[in-house]
This record gives C-alpha cells, structure tokens and sequence, in this order.
C-alpha cells in the first residue's frame, strides 16, 4: 500500500514537471537546458524506482535494463541542448564556468542513478538526495553568475 502510494504520488509529479507541448519554443536556450537537466534527472530517479518495484514484485527480473535505457536516453538529450546554451554563456567567464559546472554536476548525478552493487536502498536514496541537492544548488550558483 505504501509503495503503491508512493508511485502514485511520484507519477503524478513526474507528469506535473514534464513540458507542456509547445512550451519549449517560449524558453531561452539558458532555460531549455535547465528545464531538461532537471526533468531527465528526476524522471530516470523514477524510472529506477520503478523497476526496483517491479524486481520485488517478480515482474521483471533485474532493473537495470530499465535504468540503462533511461540514463542513454536522457544523456542524448541533454548532450544536444549543451552547445547551444553554452554559447548563451561563453562571453560572460565566470558564467560560462559555472555553467560547465553545474553540468559536470548533473553528469555525476545523472549517472549515479544506477545503484552501487550491494548498496543498501537507504543509502542509496539518501545518495540520490544527495546528488540531487549538489546539482540543484550547482545551478543556483551559474544563475547568480550568469544575472538570470
């Protein structure tokens, strides 16, 4: 009951931060970028979780499959968006810097939703918290830089 309500609650987030059709041609490169790094983030994290409870409940044998998929996916996106929103950037140096920064940072996160063999899942979560935390204020520190 509790992991079937935490699902739901995770799902309806999930829907409520993915971008509106249309809405992406109203945001600057700057935006795009943040928007996307955010939502790939979160929704690999539920991705993970996901195939985590289908493992328990024997409806699929490993989650990592899932996960591998998920992480592919969302690096491609990302990595086409970086060019254009770094040449927002690029003039500024400071800017630019954290900018690459606070990319590296999401990279670490991003990839660090594949669980460490044998890792405890209260580690694990308190890990993806972690990283979370780490790329959320990386992008905090490239907005003051950047005057956004």
């Amino acid at each position: 009951m509790i992991r079937t309500t935490y699902f739901i609650l995770s799902a309806g987030l999930f829907l409520a931060l993915a971008p509106a059709n249309g809405q992406d041609k109203k945001r600057t490169s700057i935006e795009e970028f943040g928007g996307t790094t955010q939502f790939q983030l979160l929704k690999c994290q539920l991705t993970a979780k996901l195939a985590f409870l289908k493992v328990e409940s024997g409806e699929l044998r490993e989650a990592y499959s899932e996960i591998g998929a998920c992480l592919k996916q969302g690096r491609e996106e990302v990595k086409k968006l970086f060019p254009r929103a770094h040449a927002q950037v690029a003039k500024k140096a400071a800017a630019s810097k954290h900018f690459k920064e606070y990319y590296a940072v999401w990279l670490t996160a991003f990839d660090g939703i594949s669980p460490e063999v044998d890792e405890r899942k209260i580690d694990y979560e308190r890990r993806q918290g972690e990283a979370s935390r780490k790329a959320h204020e990386a992008w905090n520190r490239f907005e003051i830089e950047a005057g956004l």
